[in-house]
Parts: C-alpha cells; sequence; structure tokens
C-alpha cells in the first residue's frame, strides 16, 4: 500500500506484513496492542480543545461467556476483540496523514516511535477505525479496515456526516492464540493491568475511564 509522507513528492511504499514480521512482541507483552491503543485516546483528549470532558470507553469482548474445559467443567473464555472509544480530536488530516507515514514523528515529543499500527498487527487480524472529527465549520466521518494483507480499505474514507459529537472508536479484532491466552481472563484484572500501565498518562489528564465486557 501507499504511504503518504509530509510532502506529497516524498511518496514511497511498505511491505505492512514485512513491518510487521519485523515487530517484537513477546507473548508476556500480550496487552500492550491495547495500551497502545488507549495511550493514544489519552493523547488525543491531551490535544483537544474538549479535554475537560474528556471521557475514554474500553469495552472487552468474548466470543461467549463460558466454555467447557477438558473435564467437561464451564470456564470463562478470552478476551477476542477489545474496543477503546474516545471524545478526542479524532482522526483528522493531521492525525490520518500521520497514522498513513511510517514511523511518524508527529508525537516523536511524547515518547511515540510511531509504530504502534503495526504493532496492532502483530496481535490482532485486523483494526476498525471510525472517526468523527471537525474540519472548520464542518462535521465528518472517516472509516475504514486496517490489515496487514491489504492496508486501508477503502481508502477513499471521509465524508461529511450529520453527527455532531467528537468519536473515535478503534476495535482491535481476533486477538492471535499466542496472545489472548497469556492476556488477563477476569475483566478486573484487565482493568488494573491497564490502570498499572497507564496510571502516568492517566495522571496527565482529568478524564473519565470506564472499562465494560460486551458479549452480546
Amino acid at each position: 500500500m501507499n504511504w503518504r509522507g509530509g510532502n506529497d513528492l516524498n511518496n514511497f511504499k511498505i511491505n505492512i506484513k514485512g513491518q510487521v514480521n519485523t515487530v517484537s512482541l513477546p507473548a508476556y507483552k500480550a496487552l500492550w496492542p491495547l495500551f497502545e491503543t488507549i495511550v493514544n485516546s489519552i493523547q488525543s483528549l491531551e490535544d483537544s480543545f474538549n479535554a475537560e470532558n474528556g471521557e475514554i470507553t474500553i469495552i472487552a469482548n468474548r466470543t461467549s461467556e463460558r466454555q467447557l474445559d477438558l473435564k467437561g467443567k464451564e470456564e470463562i473464555t478470552p478476551f477476542y476483540e477489545f474496543e477503546v472509544i474516545d471524545n478526542g480530536n479524532g482522526s483528522n488530516d493531521t492525525n490520518y496523514d500521520s497514522f498513513l507515514e511510517a514511523y511518524s514523528s508527529l508525537k516523536i515529543e511524547k515518547g511515540c516511535k510511531g509504530i504502534g499500527r503495526f504493532l496492532w498487527l502483530k496481535a490482532f487480524s485486523s483494526v476498525h477505525i471510525k472517526s468523527v472529527f471537525k474540519l472548520k465549520n464542518e462535521w465528518y466521518k472517516r472509516e475504514f479496515d486496517f490489515t496487514a494483507d491489504k492496508g486501508i480499505e477503502p481508502e477513499n474514507n471521509t465524508a461529511i456526516t450529520d453527527e455532531r459529537n467528537f468519536l473515535t472508536r478503534v476495535k482491535l479484532t481476533n486477538f492471535a492464540y499466542k496472545y489472548k491466552t497469556k492476556a488477563p481472563i477476569s475483566l478486573e484484572l484487565l482493568g488494573r493491568k491497564i490502570i498499572e500501565h497507564c496510571l502516568l498518562y492517566f495522571l496527565k489528564i482529568d478524564c473519565k475511564m470506564k472499562c465494560a465486557r460486551d458479549i452480546g
């Protein structure tokens, strides 16, 4: 797929699957792609004029509530999908251009290396992103899928919308077996892991966060 840099004259191609293969993600760091998504939301709220009313929702989905183990006993199934929703600035043109640029330096001052999207695809087969944002006096919706095989689909993914609230929803789907079996099973432990990893980021901004499980 084509990745657009800061100047159209600097267009270049990158093999996303090859790039994902170079990313190191040990199984014990199974939640790092989720942490990356949450930190992105926090940083989006930091840069938003709506920071005082910032809110982040984390949804952890299972295929079903319980399954039978080899002995016939019920056990809770692992999480297979996560959603992170915030009301920050969203995927405006500046942020989207940064997403399209491998190793983007847009947030380098925040300590970001520009490889988070490759980390997603290391542990999940696909990512779905929906974002509602405002440009001048018009509201837009940008929605697309991101995979290692096909990159961004569709490429023409932005349109004027009737929606009037900032929203970004990132859905990480099909958690790889190698990682989901190492991730917390309970929602409570998942929440504690999120707080432990992201505490310093949460201290920088006053926002509401809730963690929920949706199995329907």
